[in-house]
């Protein structure tokens, strides 16, 4: 599996489609595979709902539900749902519809597709949604080749017009892809828009990576604040960002959690690809600079998990130590203070001698790393062994929310301002989880861990 596409919520189930080879474990044959949800935790698997044809195969796109039937697609209220996507043939790339009374009920695709073909073969991942104040659809669509996301509205998911264009902006790679325009909170009060982009090869780690953009939009035209260039994680491992459609007051998003340098050759046991958790997503401003600051959702409290919880206060060296709770993941949530060269560790260990670490340093260059170069599961030449996120302000304390299972770590630390996504491949299971302080003394620091059960 790869993209994610269609994520929607209908009648309390959050739906997840995704690129997929229902065939075997390495990219082509693409179909729209589909999961659902009640918890964003626990996913029931359903059958494939599009599927290659004699046009091509069925690249990414998103989901809306049209319950006023401004498509016409349907008999009556309450409409259903539609699926804009990309059908992608050797040559040539358009856009297509399919239509279903509810989401993952087999997808009818539209008599008249494609609706939107502009003769180009690198034209692909429309994401659409309702813009209220316009009382029309908006379609964000990626030229990939020319770098350039073009911003197309649509009264009824059939007819398209050209708005505007907005590109050659921030980091370029080979190719934009898998663009998301979506309107955040702001933390404090207020909103803007954020247009996330994709760019594979050629992001600072290597490889795929999701960049963003922040600003105002008219239901026309995306006006950036500035001309930074952010990247939404930290980490080699998060591509194609997508948030769910039909969410009211919240937005939530998902990634693809690999980098196409090496995505075809991981493991394939027990399977070959997966998601993020799913992130809540808001923005922060601090001063001038603005970033998106995400959190875990479908996390419960973690209050009560007194079998891996432990407090310490003032200790130096080996601060925690338990065993990794098998056939589970593990949530850990640590916050402390620092002094000038502490470091703060926690180590996943085998009895085999590996290792993957992941921590926070105050040093010269103080920041947050997931060093993973400790183990043998998986060698390729673009594998990179290390990561950081390097914090310019100075800091007296940290905060850092982790989630590990058998090969995905994810990091979101400072208030969910920085993200680390990385996967991991130990030869031998983990079997022990201990957290570390190096140079520090005097420091007051509080873990939470808790086994999540599948």
């Amino acid at each position: 599996m790869n993209d994610p596409n269609g994520l929607i919520f209908l009648d309390g189930v959050y739906h997840l489609y995704y690129q997929h080879n229902p065939d075997a474990p390495r990219p082509g044959n693409v179909h729209w595979g589909h999961a659902s949800s009640r918890d964003l935790l626990r996913w029931r698997t359903h059958a494939p709902v599009l599927a290659p044809d004699a046009r091509g195969q069925a690249f990414s796109g998103s989901m809306v539900c049209d319950a006023g039937n401004t498509s016409g697609l349907f008999e009556a209220a309450p409409g259903g749902v539609v699926a804009v996507y990309t059908r992608a043939g050797p040559q040539r790339q358009a856009q297509e519809l399919a239509c279903g009374p509810l989401a993952g009920t087999p997808l009818t695709p539209y008599e008249g597709n494609p609706v939107l073909d502009i003769g180009s073969g690198a034209f692909r991942d429309p994401k659409v949604f309702w813009h209220p104040p316009s009382r029309c659809w908006v379609m964000v669509i990626a030229l990939a080749r020319r770098h350039q996301i073009i911003i197309y509205t649509s009264p009824d998911l059939r007819r398209w017009r050209e708005a505007s264009r907005f590109g050659l902006a921030g980091l370029l790679g080979l190719d934009y892809e898998c663009p998301d325009l979506v309107e955040l909170p702001v933390e404090g009060g207020g909103s803007r828009w954020v247009l996330f982009i994709s760019i594979n090869p050629g992001a600072p780690l290597g490889g795929s990576a999701v960049q963003y953009f922040v600003g105002d939009f008219d239901g026309q035209r995306f006006t950036p604040l500035d001309g930074a260039t952010r990247l939404l994680d930290s980490g080699p491992d998060c591509y194609a960002l997508q948030t769910f459609a039909n969410l009211p007051g919240e937005t939530l998003a998902m990634a693809w959690m690999s980098n196409w340098l090496y995505a075809a050759d991981t493991p394939a046991w027990p399977a070959r690809g997966a998601m993020t958790l799913a992130r809540r997503m808001a923005l922060r401003c601090e001063g001038d600079h603005w970033l998106v600051v995400q959190r875990f959702a479908g996390l419960a409290p973690m209050d009560g998990d007194a079998d891996l919880s432990r407090q310490w206060r003032q200790a130096t060296g080996s601060l925690a130590r338990f065993d990794w709770p098998a056939g589970c993941a593990l949530e850990l949530k640590l916050a402390a203070s620092l002094s000038p060269g502490s470091r703060y560790r926690v180590r996943i260990s085998n009895r085999a001698g590996e290792w993957l670490e992941a921590g926070f340093s105050q040093g010269v260059y103080p920041g947050f790393y997931v060093d993973r170069s400790g183990l043998r599961g998986f060698e390729h030449p673009f594998w990179m062994h290390k990561a950081i996120h390097s914090v310019l302000q100075p800091f007296t304390s940290f905060d850092a929310h982790l989630v590990l299972d058998q090969c995905s770590l994810e990091l979101l630390g400072m208030e969910g301002s920085v993200a680390m996504s990385l996967l991991h491949f130990f030869r031998q299971p983990p079997q022990t989880v201990e957290v570390f302080i190096d140079g520090g003394a005097g420091l007051q620091a509080s873990l939470q861990a808790r086994a999540l059960a599948p």
